[in-house]
């Protein structure tokens, strides 16, 4: 009788343990053993979500998702092996024994075929032969090729993006990957034929702001360029100013997007980074854009200032030079923003002083990122504004002694014609699912004010004098309103002057309302005696706006008749970098 008390004890103590083991498997462990249970009697063939689509602003597609099939044979569920061994045979080509002696072996499944199209294994499936299975195998296509290559980037093998936007935006482009369950028992073989289809999650669309119209215009200049001048490099950029969405972008040298050359690092490398926001370059006379504004709006300048130029000014004992070494002469702030005279930029920039004028260039931005949703961008290089030195600031206002990204510089000048604002320059317009909700979309920046109206008014005349007057007419259509300014910098190498070796640019904007674009034209190391940016850019900026002027269908906005061509007298880069005595 002592023991009863105790055995009771006991019994209780061991049911509740059992009850409370079994409230633990059933509550906690329970999802997790269905899972084990389902994997034991089922065999599970995976079935690859389709990635989103690329889209530009009209809904022409850029990257698309096809769909190809694997199929497998799994020997313990064929029924008829010569007749599987046989479909084979006749819808792909292989070797009937081949294949039987494949399906014959003790495995449990077997690869048979893989890129199948659908219209093949409908075939297939149409002799309702049993052991006979499949998965989708998804593969990124780009219809176009070798079409906006740095923009659009590539996905590597397992289908996730490696670089430009297939990269930058892959959490969104990626989908959830689905299967096919098939019922089977401990050997594998099928039970009752139950299937169980759980479908994949497509991947979210993206639509760009990207106008593939326009960059076809774009690429076509730029084979252009090549034939000409068989540059090293080149680069162009067209932005809407007043909100930063990018037009379109393009590069050479680039590949086809669906030819990667992987087995070649070195290109793989160089022609898949874009130099538009991955690399810097000295901007030359281009910069001029940027010291004219900052001088105008902090009324260091005004645009009937006179100058004196005589080819040339004394700055710490050192003796910096004007393109035009006869000299410009006396001159007010206007003309010599037309005729690009340094020594009025030089003066400009002194008469600013080191801590406004850098002010204005942080202001820009050309200190910082742009944000721009690309992958690999970098910043401007500048001297430390501690360090720099009179002669340094000099320089710095007709375009030496920096050193920006192709798409900063874009940034900074359009804010100069914008109104005074700051753009955020970006690539996607929205983010949907397939059925067209909307998810998201890219998030700019707020915009913050550098110049004012007044002086961007100022500076979008003066920059149109440059048009219709000085060395960017080759960028003029006749009946439109064009500004921008040219621009040629000689490259260094080890820190010396690259003797021959050139980069030219034009900077160009429309001052249409039906197409408020900036198109940034570079081209590094043109080949031949003529290497000019109003030579080498400025007309191939003029052939893109007047192909989307007509693209768009603008009427023409004024009678101005733009003389178009090369005045020796008035080329700003004839010597557009420093010479010492």
């Amino acid at each position: 009788m002592k023991r009863l008390p105790a055995i009771i004890l006991l019994a209780v103590f061991l049911f509740t343990f059992i009850v409370i083991r079994l409230i633990f498997v059933m509550l906690v462990e329970g999802e997790a053993l269905q899972v084990k249970a389902l994997d034991q009697w089922t065999r599970d063939l995976p079935t690859d979500a389709p990635r989103g689509k690329i889209l530009d602003r009209n809904g022409v597609l850029l990257a698309g998702t096809a769909t190809r099939y694997n199929l497998y044979v799994r020997p313990n569920a064929v029924d008829d092996k010569d007749g599987v061994a046989t479909a084979f045979a006749e819808i792909f080509g292989f070797d009937k024994n081949k294949v039987l002696e494949k399906i014959s072996k003790r495995v449990s499944e077997v690869t048979i075929a893989t890129k199948v199209t659908k219209e093949e294994m409908i075939q297939l499936f149409d002799r309702n032969l049993k052991g006979i299975y499949y998965s989708e195998d998804n593969f990124r296509f780009y219809p176009n090729g070798d079409f906006m290559t740095q923009v659009l980037g590539f996905t590597g093998a397992d289908g996730n993006g490696q670089t430009g936007l297939e990269a930058y935006y892959d959490k969104y482009l990626v989908g959830v990957d689905g299967s096919i369950l098939t019922e089977t028992d401990l050997v594998g073989r099928e039970l009752n034929g139950a299937s169980y289809y759980l479908p994949s999650i497509k991947g979210l669309n993206l639509t760009t702001t990207l106008d593939s119209r326009v960059q076809q215009i774009v690429e076509g200049v730029v084979d252009k360029t090549i034939d000409i001048y068989d540059p090293k490099g080149i680069a162009c950029l067209v932005m809407d100013y007043t909100n930063g969405e990018i037009i379109a972008l393009a590069e050479y040298p680039s590949f086809d997007l669906n030819n990667v050359p992987r087995k070649d690092l070195e290109k793989l490398f160089s022609a898949s980074k874009s130099m538009l926001v991955s690399t810097v370059y000295e901007p030359g006379s281009t910069f001029k854009i940027l010291t004219a504004a900052a001088a105008i709006d902090s009324g260091a300048m005004t645009t009937d200032r006179r100058f004196y130029c005589n080819g040339s000014r004394i700055v710490d004992g050192k003796k910096i030079r004007c393109w035009k070494t006869k000299g410009h002469g006396s001159i007010d702030f206007g003309e010599g923003v037309e005729s690009s005279c340094n020594c009025v930029f030089m003066d400009s920039a002194l008469a600013m002083g080191t801590n406004k004028f850098y002010g204005y260039l942080k202001d820009f931005g050309l200190k910082s990122k742009t944000s721009v949703d690309m992958t690999g961008e970098t910043t401007g290089i500048f001297i430390d504004e501690g360090l720099v030195k009179t002669v340094d600031l000099a320089r710095i206002g007709f375009g030496q002694a920096v050193a920006v990204t192709p798409i900063g510089m874009m940034r900074a000048c359009a804010s100069v014609v914008n109104g005074g604002r700051t753009v955020t320059p970006h690539l996607v317009m929205s983010i949907d699912d397939e059925n067209g909700y909307h998810v998201g979309d890219f998030e700019i920046k707020e915009q913050n004010n550098v110049v004012s109206e007044k002086t961007s008014v100022i500076m979008r005349e003066l920059l149109s004098r440059v048009v219709n007057n000085g060395s960017g007419k080759g960028a003029g259509v006749n009946g439109y309103a064009v500004a921008g300014k040219t621009g040629t910098a000689q490259k260094y190498e080890n820190g010396a002057i690259a003797q021959g070796k050139y980069i030219s640019s034009f900077l160009g904007f429309s001052l249409e309302e039906g197409a408020p674009y900036g198109i940034l034209f570079i081209v590094d190391e043109p080949k031949g005696y003529v290497y000019y940016g109003s030579l080498v850019a400025a007309p191939m900026v003029g052939d893109i706006f007047r192909s989307v002027f007509d693209l768009y269908a603008l009427p023409k906005s004024n009678n101005l008749d733009v003389e178009s061509g090369f005045n020796p007298e008035m080329i700003d880069e004839y010597i557009d970098f420093v010479e010492y005595t």
